[in-house]
């Protein structure tokens, strides 16, 4: 059936900040570094929305908190180094906390525009628990050909069977049942008319998104029977979908008055000159990685630098979108859609260029809805500007990390000199077995993190839902590999233990969540070539040497700006013991985690407290 008819409700995801907590606590500062405060709130946001070993376990709740709390007082050590370093000046920075507080500032426009004025009488809540007791069963006729759908409309009225119609439809393929709709599931005027359709009765044609329907009202399921199937909708519900309902029309109005008396051109050449330079770099990307058609080919940090040195700086400073103020320009455009994450399936011109007026029109739209929040001073809110906060300390911890990472050389004499220490044999790094779960889809992900939960094996998960072609035929196991292999994958799973759970972990092709199910301890075999070994032996020690350093570099920032702790304030914290992992739907569009991810970051703290002379 058409997409329109799956759409469902999604409301911004409000995150786990009121489970019986006392305000102050959620108030008070659970920690303190140098000048930055975080509060319980953003620790209970924060932990609850973060996936984390043995969460499920409760009497590892204690521990786990304050494990946490050191990794986020980790983030926070080296955002405020980032911050005295500079970082916050970089160009970089700028663009990207930019483009977050439009974000923010555009949901700060939406809700006070939009959510905040939903209001419901008891009138709405009556019917909607009327209709909620209802399942409709309907056929239907569907043409995006508005004189195709009249004269169909006027063959039925003249007494030709609805059925015969439909028999000589291809719509016909997605209806050997009725159709079922449940209340909330549509805009509410086709709601209205679709309700108040008599059994065995048609509509008119009505125009949505997809084209043109007549309708055939089949049945109508009345609640004792939806009650045994397991129907029921409870007061909660039904009242979330009125709300749904009531804001869904508030905002299809309030979009419909904003929009239509602005117009803002784009620059069709320089559209064309960016539309062309991605086609080939994605087909040289397409056909270096071999990526299927069946995979997504991500616009990557090098491309941004690859086009713009393509383009020069006259050019780059040339309007690409042409507000009457502030023109947005060819670098900015750039930068832009890197942000917004481009990819595409295909890298022919045509599809480049379908992909690229899209995300154009929701530029111009998203800057349109920020410039007016911008001119109300919704940047100056609170919750604008802690959200904001929350995401720039954790952009400046990121930037500082990966100059750690960059800096950790290990020269040829030291790998030589490792080789030898292991006694001129070849040496093979722990290796490790997963099964795991791979897809682009946060949908999906969310789906198998659910399934996961309720005892589902994740051999039966991966079967039916992993995009990775080369461990789909083997149930998503990888078999046994080095942990220096696979990047992130390698890394995470040499600090597993087996049967352990981990992820969501964003990489460049989606989502992974993998299980440990096998673990081989290194070990040394008969001596090797030098020239054989020496790329496996830098790798390890790279990422021994980053580890130490950024460990070292953390018990420095601790002494050199402080900690402090209010553990009363941190137990007093109630959390719930179940993983999740989310989205937040940002009003007018747009998505970013529920809250920044961060990785487990707490071997700085025992040597930390012996530089205190304090036990750990």
């Amino acid at each position: 059936m058409k997409k329109y008819f799956l759409y469902a409700i999604v409301s911004q995801i409000i995150l786990f900040s009121g489970i019986l907590h006392s305000q102050s606590y959620l108030d008070s500062v659970v920690a303190k570094v140098g000048n930055i405060s975080i509060t319980g709130r953003e620790f209970l946001d924060r932990y609850e929305m973060t996936p984390l070993f043995r969460k499920q376990i409760e009497r590892m709740t204690p521990s786990l908190k304050l494990e946490f709390l050191y990794s986020l007082i980790a983030e926070k050590l080296w955002a405020d180094q980032g911050e005295e370093m500079g970082f916050d000046t970089t160009a970089v920075m700028k663009f990207a906390m930019d483009q977050y507080e439009n974000m923010f500032v555009r949901d700060a426009l939406y809700r006070k525009d939009i959510k905040d004025k939903v209001k419901i009488s008891d009138k709405d809540l009556l019917e909607g628990f009327v209709r909620s007791e209802t399942t409709l069963e309907v056929n239907y006729i569907i043409s995006t050909d508005k004189k195709e759908i009249y004269d169909i409309y006027k063959m039925l009225k003249s007494g030709i069977p609805f059925d015969s119609v439909l028999a000589l439809r291809p719509e016909k393929k997605e209806q050997q049942t009725p159709v079922k709709i449940f209340y909330g599931q549509m805009s509410q005027g086709l709601e209205d008319t679709l309700f108040s359709l008599p059994v065995g009765h048609f509509s008119t044609p009505q125009l949505t998104p997809d084209g043109y329907y007549i309708f055939r009202m089949t049945n109508k399921i009345k609640s004792s029977e939806n009650a045994a199937t397991g129907q029921a909708n409870t007061a909660e519900t039904v009242k979330e979908t009125v709300e749904a309902i009531k804001e869904r029309k508030l905002y299809q109005k309030y979009f419909f008055d904003f929009f239509k008396n602005k117009k803002v051109t784009a620059n069709a050449v320089l559209l064309r000159s960016i539309t062309e330079k991605l086609s080939d770099i994605f087909k040289q990307r397409k056909f270096d990685y071999r990526i299927s058609d069946k995979d997504p080919i991500f616009m990557e940090v090098g491309d941004v630098q690859k086009m713009e040195k393509e383009f020069g700086p006259d050019s780059l400073k040339m309007s690409v979108i042409e507000f009457q103020n502030n023109p947005i320009s060819l670098d900015d455009y750039i930068r832009r859609l890197i942000f917004k994450g481009f990819s595409s399936y295909k890298a022919d011109v045509p599809t480049i260029a379908s992909l690229l007026s899209t995300v154009t029109r929701s530029i111009i739209e998203h800057e349109l809805l920020a410039r007016q929040g911008y001119k109300e001073k919704l940047n100056f809110l609170p919750n604008v500007q802690e959200d904001l906060t929350m995401w720039r300390q954790n952009y400046l911890m990121q930037m500082l990390q990966e100059k750690f990472i960059d800096s950790a050389n290990v020269s040829d004499s030291t790998v030589y000199q490792y080789y030898r220490k292991m006694n001129k044999n070849e040496f093979y790094p722990e290796e490790v077995n997963i099964v795991e779960v791979m897809n682009n889809d946060p949908k999906i992900i969310e789906k198998v993190i659910s399934e996961l939960k309720k005892g589902v094996d994740i051999h039966k998960l991966a079967m039916e839902y992993t995009e990775r072609n080369f461990t789909k035929k083997q149930n998503g196991e990888f078999g046994y590999f080095p942990v220096t292999k696979y990047g992130k994958i390698g890394e995470i799973a040499s600090t597993m233990k087996v049967g352990e759970l981990y992820g969501p972990l964003k990489l460049p092709e989606g989502y992974s969540i993998f299980k440990l199910i096998g673990k081989r301890p290194a070990k040394v075999d008969t001596a090797q070539p030098f020239d054989k070994t020496k790329d496996e032996l830098r790798h390890y020690l790279v990422i021994q040497k980053e580890h130490k350093a950024m460990t070292d570099y953390t018990v420095y920032l601790a002494k050199k700006f402080g900690v402090y702790i209010d553990m009363p304030v941190l137990e007093s914290i109630k959390v719930t013991h179940v993983n999740a992992f989310g989205y937040r739907y940002l009003g007018f569009g747009g998505r970013i985690t529920a809250v920044p991810l961060m990785a487990p970051n707490v071997d700085w703290v025992d040597p930390y407290l012996k530089s205190l002379n304090i036990n750990p």
